[in-house]
């Protein structure tokens, strides 16, 4: 008798185990077989410009039904790829991304980690001169907005604002060095500096994109130079804190500051005149519209090796905003927002890069 129970208790505890293998290779199943997950990765939701760009990502998967995903790493390269890989494991490869990746050499082992798991996806601003995005079947397009462009533009915009239109002295923050981004938005600096050898740059120093950072650089460099006239920023977030040290100085609206991205807040501050220009590059549509390229590949709409290489590594197209227009632009992209059309995939399309 005992023979016997103990042959049915093995018996038994064979067929829960099976059971529960069947089950839980149903569940994966069913989750890799379910609706596409749409994922939004960018660094942080501390930043307006990603705050903008989520609710972009959002709006998008809301209008085609779907699951959205925020994957945030707070500055950590390491962390951000971890997770892009994580999320490709736990939907069986069941998702799209769209990234704006921490850092340029970042793109590398994203691209090889989702090339190999068969996901497409989409990056936008950071990414070696040397990588080919056309050399990955699986990503869609790598777009920007011309840095040079947008840090020639906000300085130019600036030096107008001297007691002396061109002549006087600046600081610089920049963004995180190894960004992309920021290079070209610091050599489009340099480039209005050699136009007009007026202004001279007396300090510049990373803030790294962080508002809080650049508020304690701006603070100490207005002790080491009182006698700025104008501060340049790599960014509206950064742009902020430089802001908020001027006016804890008594100086805000004497000594202008530019910046980059079009955050509501900081046109606000060129409508009051604490600041001089920025470029709006619009991330509520960057983040819809990489998440409807890559759902379209993914569902065979969209060939990505037949795309002329113009459509895959692409400059968008921005607004630029000054005092003149400050608040029509505010108006229109933030008060009373257009309708965005997510199928209309190249429509701020400028020229390839």
């Amino acid at each position: 008798m005992k023979k016997y129970f103990l042959i049915m208790l093995v018996l038994s505890l064979m067929v829960c185990v099976g059971a529960g293998s069947v089950f839980a290779g149903s569940e994966g199943k069913e989750e890799a077989e379910g609706d596409t997950v749409l994922a939004t990765v960018i660094r942080t939701i501390d930043n307006p410009y990603h705050v903008r760009w989520n609710e972009g990502g959002e709006a998008y998967t809301a209008s085609v039904g779907m699951t959205h995903e925020l994957v945030t790493c707070g500055g950590s390269s390491e962390k951000q790829i971890n997770d892009i890989k994580a999320l490709v494991a736990r939907t069986g490869g069941n998702v799209v991304f769209n990234i704006d990746p921490n850092e340029s050499p970042d793109c590398v082992p994203i691209a090889k980690a989702l090339e190999d798991a068969g996901v497409y996806f989409m990056t936008w601003w950071n990414k070696p001169p040397e990588l080919n995005v056309t050399d990955y079947p699986h990503w869609v397009g790598h777009a920007a907005f011309s840095g040079i462009d947008a840090g020639y533009y906000g300085a130019t915009e600036l030096f107008k604002t001297f007691d002396t239109p061109n002549q006087g002295k600046i600081v610089a923050i920049q963004g995180m060095l190894a960004n992309q981004i920021a290079i070209d938005l610091f050599n489009g600096l340099k480039k209005a500096l050699a136009e007009n050898p007026g202004v001279e740059m007396v300090a510049e120093q990373s803030a790294h994109w962080n508002r809080t950072e650049a508020f304690d650089i701006v603070s100490s460099m207005l002790v080491a130079h009182p006698d700025i006239d104008g501060v340049w920023c790599a960014n509206d977030h950064m742009a902020m804190g430089v802001i908020e040290a001027l006016r804890a100085a008594g100086k805000a609206g004497k000594i202008k500051v530019c910046g980059f991205n079009g955050n509501p807040e900081f046109i606000d501050a060129i409508i009051k005149g604490e600041a001089a220009g920025t470029t709006l590059t619009d991330s509520y549509f960057q983040g819809g519209i990489g998440l409807s390229l890559c759902l379209a590949a993914k569902q065979g709409k969209l060939d990505v090796e037949a795309l002329p290489e113009g459509k895959r590594n692409w400059y968008a197209e921005p607004t630029y905003v000054n005092g003149d227009n400050a608040k029509q632009i505010k108006a229109e992209y933030f008060d009373n927002p257009p309708d965005y059309d997510w199928n209309d995939w190249w429509g701020k399309w400028a020229g390839g890069m």
